[in-house]
């Protein structure tokens, strides 16, 4: 019998949700339509389909045509943060979910030690190919083991530096975020797997998440740094907004494009930029749950979430990335300057996908080390 891991072991990771201020936004941005009828699509697909996804990264609107061709009846439920789909599925008799989104630092957890991931049947998955996708999403460790597929990826983005350009210069290197004229005038969200890589890197290491106790231990004397500059630890992406949107900080040690578009929304400009140090990366994929009960439309389903029109019209709107490179060129100006689209391979490789910490070691600070010197952190 697998061993089901209890909740404080293994969730907590990533206490902020970046994409919560997207709930409710379900209109394509102007430019971006689903078309009559998409590709791809067999057409088998029926009855009731129930999936958890991100606030804002349900594809509803972009999936009406072919919703309402084959019938099938879409219930989603909202994930807050990654817990919810672990607790939801880290059981013994897991709920008959037929989708779920999970962040590419739960890829180990979820394949490999919870193992409730139902691998895709790819003969199903005619978009998921080389022809369709940017090679760093196609058969790729973090999703793709032992020859079967796991997870497809379906949105992806960078986390780097929010600043207000009218309230301080543009930042060269995180450390600028140390000047005096800056104190109390920061802000740090509680997005574990942005903050700690990046944490990480700016105390001089560069092999996270495999660190020892006492590199461990360095990584927060250096980050204490700037939660000594920061008027506050912000629990929610909105209120991070609020924040910037208010004047009350001119910066945000480490956010997500998302921010300025919502900044934007209340008449305030605010920039995200890749200092010097570099930017941390995320990918979000969906995955077949166990207890899977419509498994031919759940295929349709991802099948029909990496087409190049559902692509473009999903990170329209929530700002993100696009795994089709078919679909570049159905985005708006915008959107398509947030990521350099003619080398993908190298945005990935100066900042690379990167796991939690183990579960369990004898040379490494573990993953409960991490979420215990974390909560200190933010304690102290």
């Amino acid at each position: 019998m697998k061993k089901i891991w209890s909740t404080d072991e293994i969730l907590n990771a990533m206490s902020l949700n970046r994409r919560s201020f997207l709930a409710g936004s379900s209109a394509l941005a102007a430019g971006v339509f689903a078309g009559p009828l998409l590709p791809g699509i067999a057409h088998a697909a029926g009855g009731e389909l129930q999936i958890m996804a991100w606030e804002g990264f349900e594809p509803l609107e972009e999936m009406k045509d072919w919703r309402a061709k084959s019938g099938v009846d879409i219930q989603v439920t909202a994930i807050g943060n990654q817990d919810d789909v672990t607790a939801k599925f880290n059981s013994s008799s897991p709920p008959p979910f037929d989708a779920a989104e999970y962040n590419h630092g739960y890829a180990d957890l979820y394949i490999d030690v919870l193992k409730i991931t139902k691998p895709f049947d790819t003969s199903k998955l005619p978009n998921y190919s080389t022809d369709n996708l940017f090679d760093v999403f196609y058969k790729k460790p973090t999703w793709y083991r032992d020859g079967k597929l796991h997870g497809v990826p379906y949105a992806w983005g960078l986390n780097a530096l929010i600043y207000n350009p009218k309230l301080m210069e543009k930042p060269k290197s995180y450390k600028d975020l140390l000047k005096p004229e800056l104190k109390g005038k920061i802000v740090i969200g509680d997005d574990t797997l942005a903050t700690w890589p990046l944490a990480a890197k700016l105390a001089g290491f560069n092999t996270f998440p495999n660190l020892t106790k006492d590199e461990m231990a360095k990584v927060f004397e250096n980050l204490r740094l700037y939660r000594n500059q920061a008027r506050t630890i912000s629990l929610t992406w909105g209120d991070v907004v609020s924040l910037m949107v208010s004047g009350e900080v001119a910066a945000c040690l480490i956010g997500w494009t998302g921010v300025p578009k919502e900044t934007a929304k209340q008449g305030v400009e605010t920039a995200y930029t890749i200092p010097e140090e570099g930017a941390t990366t995320w990918s979000d994929a969906w995955f077949m749950p166990p207890a899977v009960d419509n498994e031919e439309t759940a295929h349709e389903f991802v099948n029909l979430a990496i087409s190049p029109e559902v692509q473009a019209g999903v990170a329209t709107r929530t700002v993100s990335g696009v795994v089709s490179k078919k679909a570049v060129d159905l985005l708006n100006d915008e959107t398509k300057s947030l990521f350099d689209y003619s080398d993908v391979d190298a945005i990935f490789k100066a900042a690379p996908l990167i796991g939690i910490p183990p579960l369990e070691s004898d040379q490494y600070a573990t993953y409960a080390d991490w979420v215990a010197a974390w909560n200190e952190f933010k304690a102290g």
